[in-house]
Order: C-alpha cells, then sequence, then structure tokens
C-alpha cells in the first residue's frame, strides 16, 4: 500500500509565487519517497495541468516549518501520513539538483501556451533586447514594518535603467506590476509595455474558479532577456523559470540599490535590517 502526504494550504498561504515553492516541496518529496499526495485546488492546475488527487483525508498537520536541508537523504521518508503546512522559503540551491524537473512542472498546457505566447512574439518583434521589470505594490502597502514584504522605489530601477539603456540595442521595456497607474509615470521615458497590451487573457480568467489574472506578467517575466525583480517570491519564482535571462537584478534594501543574484543560489526573499524598517 502506498503512503500518504497531502498539503491541504497550498493555494492558501501566501500567492502564487509562494504556491510554486509549496508545490514544487511536495511533489520532490512524494517523489522521492514513493508517496502518493493530495492537494486542494491551486493556480497550477489549471495553468500547467497538474491533476493530483483532492484532499479526501484530514491528517495531521506537521509544524509550521520543518528543516529541509537533508530531508531527501534518509532511506525512510522522516515524515508520512501527514499534512504538511508551511512555506517552504528556502535558499533556491535546495532546488538546483532537481532543476530540470522543477522547470518541467511549471510550463503552461498548451492551450495556456498558445494564448499567451502570441504576446510574447508581439514583444520580442519590438526591439532586440526584452528588459523586464516587475513592480510589488499591492498587499505590500500594507504591510508596514514587515522585513520580507517591503516595497522597493522605481528610483531604483531607474538608476540602473540610465546605466543600462545605453549598452543596448534597440532595447524594449516590459513592466509587470499589480499596481500599473502608480508604477509606469516614472518610466514614460522607456515607453514601457504590459502584458494588458499584447495577451487577451479574459476568457481563460471568466472560466477559471481561481485567480489567474496574474499569468501573462509572470509568463512574460520568464522569458525576458534581462530581469529586475521585487523582493517577492513572484517574480523570484518567475526568474528560477527564465532559461534565457544573461542578467538578473533585484532590490536590496539594506545597500538601498538593485543587486545582481543568480536565481538558482539565492534567497527568495531579502530581509530588511531593523534599522531600515524605521
Amino acid at each position: 500500500m502506498i503512503r500518504m502526504i497531502s498539503m491541504r494550504t497550498l493555494g492558501k498561504k501566501g500567492r502564487f509565487g509562494n504556491q510554486i515553492f509549496q508545490y514544487a516541496f511536495i511533489k520532490l518529496y512524494a517523489s522521492n519517497y514513493n508517496l502518493k499526495f493530495e492537494t486542494c485546488s491551486w493556480a497550477g492546475q489549471y495553468l500547467f495541468g497538474h491533476q493530483d488527487p483532492p484532499i479526501t483525508q484530514k491528517l495531521p498537520q506537521t509544524k509550521k516549518d520543518i528543516a529541509l536541508v537533508g530531508l531527501f537523504n534518509h532511506d525512510k521518508p522522516p515524515y508520512v501520513e501527514v499534512d504538511f503546512k508551511g512555506k517552504f522559503l528556502v535558499y533556491s540551491s535546495f532546488y538546483r539538483p532537481f532543476k530540470s524537473q522543477f522547470l518541467s512542472w511549471f510550463q503552461p498546457t498548451k492551450e495556456i501556451y498558445s494564448i499567451v505566447n502570441p504576446g510574447l512574439k508581439q514583444l520580442r518583434n519590438m526591439g532586440n533586447t526584452i528588459v523586464g521589470i516587475h513592480l510589488r505594490r499591492g498587499d505590500f502597502l500594507d504591510f508596514k514594518n514587515d522585513k520580507h514584504c517591503w516595497v522597493s522605489p522605481t528610483t531604483w530601477y531607474l538608476d540602473w535603467l540610465e546605466r543600462l539603456w545605453p549598452t543596448l540595442k534597440n532595447p524594449v521595456l516590459f513592466i509587470a506590476s499589480d499596481d500599473l497607474p502608480s508604477v509606469l509615470p516614472d518610466f514614460k521615458q522607456y515607453k514601457p509595455i504590459t502584458s494588458k497590451e499584447l495577451i487577451d487573457f479574459s476568457q481563460q480568467i471568466t472560466s477559471s474558479k481561481l485567480d489567474i489574472s496574474f499569468y501573462p506578467d509572470y509568463y512574460l517575466l520568464t522569458q525576458c532577456d534581462i530581469l529586475a525583480i521585487s523582493n517577492s517570491t513572484f517574480s523570484f519564482s518567475a526568474s528560477m523559470l527564465n532559461k534565457h535571462c544573461n542578467t538578473f537584478m533585484r532590490p536590496d534594501i539594506n545597500k538601498q540599490k538593485l543587486i545582481s543574484y543568480d536565481p538558482w543560489s539565492s534567497t527568495p526573499a531579502i530581509s530588511a535590517d531593523k534599522k531600515r524598517l524605521k
């Protein structure tokens, strides 16, 4: 009899970026120890075609944060017949040995691809180099004095663009944000493009029971040639899926600027020093 694990909080703890890491963890753990796993509904089922069984029983939950280092090195599974609870945000090198699997799990279905990829082709026709920027606002504005959920100012990105832009031949700027009206005016000199101009996702949004309105932004972030993210698992996970990019930048609140990083050897979110939260 194949033993069971589950994740009842998948899709409920954090937004899409967190869900990517939660799903990657339970799928890897189940695969490594030959376990059956069940999950609740989440956006990845619609976007990526996952058809894992739904929750059928209420297994006892693990503690909020379990130690992940060395978790796959046992002869027998350290946890079984349990429901995993947590964010499972760990230094991304943890997933490097499983990179090919990780990448394969988060590719759009043929139907979704047929809708978003023409938008990418249109964007590529606008210039030689796609420079992508993700600016997280929305709920982050409500988290005051939170060491993880801080908003990076547009000035950091503008300073970086001022140095970068003259070095590129015919670049095009793509901006993804959950608050476009507040950020786009700052970048008007670069004539930014948004996913709303490229991809009509209205039918998919209407037909899905879950919120998937963010996916055109997410997909295009995975395809940029140069990428500057926010301190957000949304764009960090997108950068892990990006096979085209040659330059990755992220905001560092402690250094007060954008810094370069390796998506497969970095922390998903930079913590702010206490002095920066005052």
